[in-house]
């Protein structure tokens, strides 16, 4: 189970960060680009450079769904790669899914059956109908798009509900919490590090969600001002950040150097938030 793995994870290795492989063809070394299976090859290298410092993978889906069915291919070659060498580390598919019943199951069984990813990200708009088939398969975690870090979210997620003085993501958390007391463990919410404050009564008021947290570093949100608004039971995602450090020949041993300075402010953030 995602929760479990990503538990062990932390405490053996001491790191919530999460590495967030997204290979935008038009930023990877041209020699890479040029080659077979660029994307492939691209997030393996920041793979085994990265591993040591890594809490958890997430892969966004969306730089190999471009390239269709050879992109789609790069894809499962990657997860399976991640799982052979370096199973330890629990595997996110950042994937955004959300749609109904026989569509949900669908996208549960590709995920969860057949690439046995960890987790993978969902769009709860379409409401509960939309999530149980995700968790009706054993094993499997989700998170919630909640919070979401891009300037946009303030079109939607932050709307005050009818009559009422919460807002729709709060909705979404309160959700996401009786879901996860349902089924236990294995439900999360995406709250950005753009969002300090919110982050933080988020975390007052959900002490026990896992909180997966992009948009720190290259999105401006402060890494130490999140962890004091999350704590551990976090998991802070940085990706450009770290894969695209550098766009010469010696992209992947940048990205490991990035990886394990984000990885020890991390801990020293944590460290000083038990002082």
């Amino acid at each position: 189970m995602f929760h479990q793995k990503f538990t062990k994870r932390r405490n053996t290795k001491k790191t919530i960060l999460c590495v967030g492989l997204d290979p935008d063809i038009e930023k990877i070394p041209s020699a890479v680009a040029k080659g077979s299976e660029p994307l492939f090859h691209f997030s393996q290298r920041i793979v085994d450079e990265t591993h040591r410092y890594a809490s958890c993978y997430k892969i966004n889906i969306a730089f190999f769904e471009r390239f269709g069915s050879a992109g789609l291919m790069q894809f499962e070659k990657l997860v399976r790669y991640i799982k052979l060498n370096y199973d330890g580390i629990p595997i996110l598919a950042d994937a955004k899914r959300g749609d109904l019943a026989n569509t949900a199951k669908e996208y549960a069984n590709y995920y969860f059956e057949n690439l046995h990813v960890d987790a993978i990200t969902l769009s709860p708009y379409m409401g509960v109908d939309s999530i149980v088939p995700f968790l009706k398969v054993e094993k499997s975690f989700v998170f919630l798009l909640c919070l979401t870090s891009n300037p946009g979210s303030q079109d939607l997620q932050t709307q005050k509900l009818y009559k009422e003085e919460n807002m729709l993501y709060h909705k979404v958390a309160e959700l996401a919490n009786s879901l996860n007391k349902e089924y236990i463990n294995r439900v999360g919410i995406v709250v950005g590090a753009t969002h300090p404050r919110e982050l933080a009564n988020l975390r007052k008021m959900f002490p026990d969600l896992l909180f997966l947290i992009p948009g720190f570093g290259a999105q401006g949100g402060g890494l130490s001002e999140t962890f004091q608004a999350a704590g551990q039971n976090s998991i802070l995602n940085s990706s450009r950040q770290i894969i695209f450090a550098e766009s010469n020949d010696e992209y992947g041993l940048a990205a490991g150097v990035v990886a394990r300075q984000v990885s020890e402010e991390i801990s020293r953030s944590r460290n000083s938030s038990t002082c």
